[in-house]
Protein backbone atom coordinates (compact mmCIF):
# COMPACT_ATOMS: atom_id res chain seq x y z
CA UNK A 1 0.00 0.00 0.00
CA UNK A 2 1.89 3.32 -1.00
CA UNK A 3 2.62 5.81 1.90
CA UNK A 4 1.47 9.57 0.65
CA UNK A 5 4.22 11.94 2.67
CA UNK A 6 3.42 15.30 3.19
CA UNK A 7 5.88 18.19 3.82
CA UNK A 8 4.77 21.71 5.74
CA UNK A 9 6.84 24.15 6.92
CA UNK A 10 7.35 25.60 10.15
CA UNK A 11 6.09 29.07 8.98
CA UNK A 12 2.79 27.49 7.64
CA UNK A 13 2.40 25.48 10.72
CA UNK A 14 0.76 28.80 12.59
CA UNK A 15 -1.52 29.49 9.65
CA UNK A 16 -2.71 25.98 9.61
CA UNK A 17 -3.89 26.02 13.14
CA UNK A 18 -5.61 29.58 12.94
CA UNK A 19 -7.71 28.27 10.03
CA UNK A 20 -8.59 24.32 12.04
CA UNK A 21 -9.42 26.53 15.01
CA UNK A 22 -11.66 28.42 13.02
CA UNK A 23 -13.43 25.67 11.29
CA UNK A 24 -13.43 23.78 14.42
CA UNK A 25 -11.75 20.42 13.02
CA UNK A 26 -8.64 20.49 15.26
CA UNK A 27 -8.00 16.85 16.86
CA UNK A 28 -4.82 14.85 17.91
CA UNK A 29 -4.61 11.71 16.10
CA UNK A 30 -8.43 11.86 15.87
CA UNK A 31 -9.38 10.49 19.42
CA UNK A 32 -12.01 13.09 20.12
CA UNK A 33 -13.58 14.56 16.93
CA UNK A 34 -16.10 11.78 15.35
CA UNK A 35 -15.33 10.67 12.18
CA UNK A 36 -15.14 7.93 9.92
CA UNK A 37 -13.24 4.90 10.74
CA UNK A 38 -11.62 4.86 7.50
CA UNK A 39 -12.33 6.37 3.76
CA UNK A 40 -13.49 4.42 1.46
CA UNK A 41 -10.38 4.59 -0.95
CA UNK A 42 -8.08 4.01 2.20
CA UNK A 43 -10.42 1.04 3.05
CA UNK A 44 -9.83 -0.53 -0.69
CA UNK A 45 -5.78 -0.55 -0.26
CA UNK A 46 -6.52 -1.95 2.77
CA UNK A 47 -8.34 -4.62 1.44
CA UNK A 48 -5.92 -4.90 -1.44
CA UNK A 49 -3.24 -5.70 0.70
CA UNK A 50 -4.96 -7.86 2.61
CA UNK A 51 -5.43 -10.07 -0.39
CA UNK A 52 -1.99 -9.92 -1.50
CA UNK A 53 -0.15 -10.68 1.67
CA UNK A 54 -2.99 -13.18 2.37
CA UNK A 55 -2.12 -14.58 -0.88
CA UNK A 56 1.44 -14.59 0.00
CA UNK A 57 0.83 -16.09 3.52
CA UNK A 58 -0.99 -19.70 2.15
CA UNK A 59 1.26 -20.24 -1.13
CA UNK A 60 3.99 -20.14 1.31
CA UNK A 61 2.78 -21.79 4.80
CA UNK A 62 4.22 -18.24 6.25
CA UNK A 63 3.16 -17.84 10.00
CA UNK A 64 4.95 -14.36 9.77
CA UNK A 65 3.33 -12.60 6.93
CA UNK A 66 0.07 -13.57 8.45
CA UNK A 67 1.06 -12.08 11.54
CA UNK A 68 1.07 -9.09 9.44
CA UNK A 69 -2.68 -9.02 8.20
CA UNK A 70 -4.53 -10.87 10.91
CA UNK A 71 -5.24 -10.66 14.43
CA UNK A 72 -7.78 -12.20 17.07
CA UNK A 73 -9.57 -15.23 16.89
CA UNK A 74 -8.96 -15.16 12.98
CA UNK A 75 -5.11 -15.23 12.96
CA UNK A 76 -5.36 -17.92 15.93
CA UNK A 77 -7.74 -19.82 13.31
CA UNK A 78 -5.31 -19.30 10.57
CA UNK A 79 -1.91 -19.74 12.36
CA UNK A 80 -3.23 -22.98 13.25
CA UNK A 81 -4.22 -24.28 10.24
CA UNK A 82 -0.94 -22.61 8.01
CA UNK A 83 1.42 -24.50 10.80
CA UNK A 84 -0.58 -27.70 9.89
CA UNK A 85 -0.65 -27.31 6.44
CA UNK A 86 2.99 -26.29 6.66
CA UNK A 87 4.07 -30.16 8.35
CA UNK A 88 2.54 -32.25 5.40
CA UNK A 89 4.07 -29.99 3.06
CA UNK A 90 6.86 -27.82 4.12
CA UNK A 91 7.87 -26.44 0.53
CA UNK A 92 4.71 -24.88 0.44
CA UNK A 93 1.47 -24.98 -2.28
CA UNK A 94 2.79 -25.06 -5.63
CA UNK A 95 -1.00 -25.22 -6.88
CA UNK A 96 -2.10 -22.01 -4.71
CA UNK A 97 -4.92 -20.68 -6.36
CA UNK A 98 -4.94 -16.52 -5.66
CA UNK A 99 -7.44 -15.15 -3.81
CA UNK A 100 -9.38 -12.01 -6.22
CA UNK A 101 -12.36 -10.07 -4.62
CA UNK A 102 -15.06 -8.45 -6.14
CA UNK A 103 -18.58 -5.98 -6.27
CA UNK A 104 -17.17 -4.90 -2.72
CA UNK A 105 -18.74 -2.73 -0.52
CA UNK A 106 -17.38 -1.04 3.08
CA UNK A 107 -19.46 -0.97 6.10
CA UNK A 108 -17.64 2.16 7.67
CA UNK A 109 -19.07 3.60 10.90
CA UNK A 110 -18.57 6.87 12.36
CA UNK A 111 -16.36 6.24 15.68
CA UNK A 112 -14.24 8.17 18.20
CA UNK A 113 -11.00 6.89 19.59
CA UNK A 114 -9.84 3.52 19.23
CA UNK A 115 -10.10 1.18 18.01
CA UNK A 116 -11.65 1.83 14.81
CA UNK A 117 -13.17 -1.11 12.33
CA UNK A 118 -15.19 -1.26 9.48
CA UNK A 119 -16.27 -4.07 7.55
CA UNK A 120 -15.56 -5.26 3.82
CA UNK A 121 -18.10 -7.04 2.28
CA UNK A 122 -17.52 -8.29 -1.07
CA UNK A 123 -17.15 -11.47 -3.28
CA UNK A 124 -14.30 -13.56 -3.82
CA UNK A 125 -13.54 -16.82 -6.42
CA UNK A 126 -13.42 -19.08 -3.81
CA UNK A 127 -17.20 -19.73 -4.31
CA UNK A 128 -21.04 -17.79 -4.33
CA UNK A 129 -20.74 -16.62 -0.74
CA UNK A 130 -20.51 -12.72 0.12
CA UNK A 131 -17.49 -12.38 2.44
CA UNK A 132 -17.55 -10.20 5.40
CA UNK A 133 -14.51 -9.32 6.35
CA UNK A 134 -13.50 -6.93 9.39
CA UNK A 135 -10.46 -4.70 9.90
CA UNK A 136 -9.62 -3.21 13.05
CA UNK A 137 -6.74 -0.08 14.20
CA UNK A 138 -5.72 -0.47 17.23
CA UNK A 139 -3.96 2.97 17.53
CA UNK A 140 -2.69 5.73 15.13
CA UNK A 141 0.52 3.77 14.58
CA UNK A 142 -1.12 0.96 14.12
CA UNK A 143 -1.24 -1.38 11.25
CA UNK A 144 -5.32 -2.82 9.94
CA UNK A 145 -5.51 -6.53 10.66
CA UNK A 146 -8.37 -8.34 9.34
CA UNK A 147 -9.88 -10.07 13.13
CA UNK A 148 -13.52 -11.58 11.79
CA UNK A 149 -14.73 -13.40 8.97
CA UNK A 150 -18.06 -14.94 8.12
CA UNK A 151 -19.69 -16.14 4.87
CA UNK A 152 -23.29 -15.75 3.76
CA UNK A 153 -24.95 -16.64 1.22
CA UNK A 154 -27.66 -13.66 -0.50
CA UNK A 155 -30.59 -15.33 1.06
CA UNK A 156 -29.18 -14.26 3.87
CA UNK A 157 -28.14 -11.03 3.38
CA UNK A 158 -31.80 -10.19 2.49
CA UNK A 159 -33.20 -11.72 5.85
CA UNK A 160 -30.46 -9.89 7.66
CA UNK A 161 -32.21 -6.92 6.53
CA UNK A 162 -30.32 -3.19 5.76
CA UNK A 163 -28.25 -1.39 8.45
CA UNK A 164 -29.25 2.04 10.07
CA UNK A 165 -27.41 4.97 8.92
CA UNK A 166 -26.34 8.35 10.87
CA UNK A 167 -27.23 11.61 9.53
CA UNK A 168 -24.01 11.42 7.28
CA UNK A 169 -25.03 8.32 5.72
CA UNK A 170 -22.29 5.52 7.42
CA UNK A 171 -23.54 2.53 9.03
CA UNK A 172 -23.50 2.64 12.92
CA UNK A 173 -21.81 1.07 15.22
CA UNK A 174 -23.46 -0.47 18.27
CA UNK A 175 -22.11 0.20 21.79
CA UNK A 176 -20.38 -3.67 23.38
CA UNK A 177 -22.50 -2.66 26.54
CA UNK A 178 -25.99 -2.54 27.89
CA UNK A 179 -26.28 0.98 26.01
CA UNK A 180 -26.98 -1.11 22.88
CA UNK A 181 -30.35 -1.99 23.61
CA UNK A 182 -30.27 -5.53 22.64
CA UNK A 183 -31.33 -8.64 24.70
CA UNK A 184 -27.95 -9.57 24.96
CA UNK A 185 -25.01 -7.13 25.26
CA UNK A 186 -22.65 -8.00 22.61
CA UNK A 187 -19.59 -7.53 24.74
CA UNK A 188 -21.64 -10.43 27.00
CA UNK A 189 -22.75 -12.37 24.16
CA UNK A 190 -19.66 -14.91 24.26
CA UNK A 191 -20.06 -15.73 27.88
CA UNK A 192 -23.81 -15.63 27.35
CA UNK A 193 -23.10 -18.68 24.26
CA UNK A 194 -20.44 -20.62 26.77
CA UNK A 195 -23.47 -20.99 29.10
CA UNK A 196 -26.07 -22.04 27.19
CA UNK A 197 -23.88 -24.97 25.47
CA UNK A 198 -23.58 -26.15 28.57
CA UNK A 199 -27.07 -27.70 29.22
CA UNK A 200 -29.70 -25.29 26.45
CA UNK A 201 -31.14 -23.39 29.51
CA UNK A 202 -32.80 -20.08 28.74
CA UNK A 203 -34.58 -18.13 25.96
CA UNK A 204 -31.87 -16.05 24.42
CA UNK A 205 -31.22 -18.30 21.63
CA UNK A 206 -33.48 -19.39 18.64
CA UNK A 207 -33.47 -22.89 18.34
CA UNK A 208 -30.88 -23.96 15.44
CA UNK A 209 -27.86 -25.76 13.99
CA UNK A 210 -25.27 -23.91 16.55
CA UNK A 211 -27.59 -23.70 19.57
CA UNK A 212 -30.80 -26.76 20.29
CA UNK A 213 -29.10 -28.77 17.60
CA UNK A 214 -25.58 -28.29 19.18
CA UNK A 215 -26.55 -29.17 22.78
CA UNK A 216 -28.64 -32.27 21.75
CA UNK A 217 -25.97 -33.41 19.73
CA UNK A 218 -23.69 -33.08 22.70
CA UNK A 219 -26.25 -34.97 24.91
CA UNK A 220 -25.87 -38.50 22.11
CA UNK A 221 -21.57 -38.63 22.70
CA UNK A 222 -21.50 -37.61 26.56
CA UNK A 223 -21.07 -41.30 27.47
CA UNK A 224 -20.86 -44.41 25.23
CA UNK A 225 -19.09 -47.90 25.74
CA UNK A 226 -15.67 -46.64 24.06
CA UNK A 227 -15.50 -43.11 25.05
CA UNK A 228 -16.58 -40.37 27.83
CA UNK A 229 -16.90 -36.97 26.14
CA UNK A 230 -16.52 -33.57 28.39
CA UNK A 231 -16.92 -30.08 26.59
CA UNK A 232 -15.92 -26.69 28.19
CA UNK A 233 -17.06 -23.61 26.34
CA UNK A 234 -15.27 -20.51 27.26
CA UNK A 235 -16.56 -16.72 26.53
CA UNK A 236 -12.74 -14.49 24.51
CA UNK A 237 -12.63 -11.17 26.27
CA UNK A 238 -9.05 -11.12 24.63
CA UNK A 239 -10.86 -11.07 21.08
CA UNK A 240 -14.09 -8.23 21.38
CA UNK A 241 -17.06 -8.27 18.97
CA UNK A 242 -17.97 -6.11 16.37
CA UNK A 243 -21.98 -5.08 15.98
CA UNK A 244 -23.72 -3.12 13.28
CA UNK A 245 -27.12 -1.49 13.69
CA UNK A 246 -30.11 -2.63 11.89
CA UNK A 247 -32.82 -0.32 10.34
CA UNK A 248 -35.27 -2.32 12.59
CA UNK A 249 -33.49 -1.97 15.89
CA UNK A 250 -31.57 -4.70 16.01
CA UNK A 251 -27.61 -5.62 14.77
CA UNK A 252 -26.20 -7.75 13.20
CA UNK A 253 -22.76 -8.82 15.63
CA UNK A 254 -19.58 -10.83 14.86
CA UNK A 255 -18.26 -12.34 18.22
CA UNK A 256 -15.63 -14.95 19.10
CA UNK A 257 -15.62 -18.21 21.52
CA UNK A 258 -13.40 -21.43 22.53
CA UNK A 259 -14.28 -24.49 22.58
CA UNK A 260 -12.72 -28.08 24.48
CA UNK A 261 -13.82 -31.53 23.94
CA UNK A 262 -12.31 -34.14 25.95
CA UNK A 263 -12.43 -37.65 25.10
CA UNK A 264 -11.67 -39.95 27.55
CA UNK A 265 -11.37 -43.88 25.85
CA UNK A 266 -12.67 -47.06 27.60
CA UNK A 267 -9.81 -49.45 29.19
CA UNK A 268 -8.60 -51.62 26.38
CA UNK A 269 -9.14 -49.23 23.41
CA UNK A 270 -6.75 -46.40 21.77
CA UNK A 271 -7.45 -42.69 21.24
CA UNK A 272 -7.90 -42.07 17.71
CA UNK A 273 -5.95 -38.74 16.59
CA UNK A 274 -7.04 -36.85 13.92
CA UNK A 275 -4.55 -36.27 11.36
CA UNK A 276 -5.38 -32.25 11.46
CA UNK A 277 -4.44 -32.33 15.07
CA UNK A 278 -1.13 -34.41 15.29
CA UNK A 279 1.02 -31.33 14.32
CA UNK A 280 -0.58 -29.09 17.12
CA UNK A 281 -0.18 -32.36 19.83
CA UNK A 282 1.28 -30.98 23.23
CA UNK A 283 1.85 -34.67 25.53
CA UNK A 284 1.27 -38.31 24.60
CA UNK A 285 -2.42 -39.15 24.14
CA UNK A 286 -2.30 -42.90 26.02
CA UNK A 287 -6.11 -42.71 27.38
CA UNK A 288 -7.46 -39.28 26.34
CA UNK A 289 -7.26 -36.43 23.97
CA UNK A 290 -8.48 -32.31 24.75
CA UNK A 291 -9.42 -30.68 21.04
CA UNK A 292 -9.18 -27.22 21.39
CA UNK A 293 -11.16 -25.00 18.66
CA UNK A 294 -11.82 -20.99 18.54
CA UNK A 295 -14.88 -20.11 16.48
CA UNK A 296 -16.72 -17.08 14.84
CA UNK A 297 -20.30 -16.54 15.11
CA UNK A 298 -22.31 -13.78 12.70
CA UNK A 299 -25.63 -13.19 14.76
CA UNK A 300 -28.74 -11.34 14.57
CA UNK A 301 -29.31 -9.82 17.92
CA UNK A 302 -32.98 -8.14 18.27
CA UNK A 303 -33.63 -5.61 20.31
CA UNK A 304 -34.74 -5.13 23.96
CA UNK A 305 -37.84 -4.54 23.52
CA UNK A 306 -38.82 -6.73 20.97
CA UNK A 307 -37.42 -10.21 21.48
CA UNK A 308 -39.01 -12.73 19.23
CA UNK A 309 -37.37 -16.05 18.79
CA UNK A 310 -33.79 -14.65 20.42
CA UNK A 311 -30.34 -14.27 18.64
CA UNK A 312 -30.61 -16.19 15.00
CA UNK A 313 -26.81 -17.68 13.96
CA UNK A 314 -26.19 -16.84 10.43
CA UNK A 315 -22.73 -18.59 9.86
CA UNK A 316 -20.63 -19.92 12.52
CA UNK A 317 -16.85 -20.47 11.58
CA UNK A 318 -14.50 -23.12 13.32
CA UNK A 319 -11.15 -24.10 13.39
CA UNK A 320 -9.06 -26.39 15.57
CA UNK A 321 -6.12 -24.44 17.22
CA UNK A 322 -4.75 -26.94 20.08
CA UNK A 323 -4.74 -30.90 20.95
CA UNK A 324 -3.13 -32.04 24.22
CA UNK A 325 -2.81 -35.63 25.48
CA UNK A 326 -2.36 -37.47 28.63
Amino acid sequence: MPIRRFRVTVAAVPMLAALLTLTGCVTVHGEEVLQPAVHEDEAGRILDRFGELNNKANEEYDLDVNSRIEAGGLREIDQAGLRVRKADYPEGNPDYQPLEFSDTRYLIPQQRGWPRWFVADTLTNRNELRWLLVFVKEGPEARWHATHLSLLDESEITEIGEFAEDGDGHVRRVPLGASAGLTVAPGQLGKTYAAYLKDGAGDDFAPGQHTSERVGARDQYRRTPEYVTQYVDEATPEYPPVGLRLADGGALVLFSSRHFVKQTVAEGREVEVPSAAEPLMKGTPEKSLTMERVSQQAVVVPPRDDKGDGIVFYNRLEGLVGAGGS
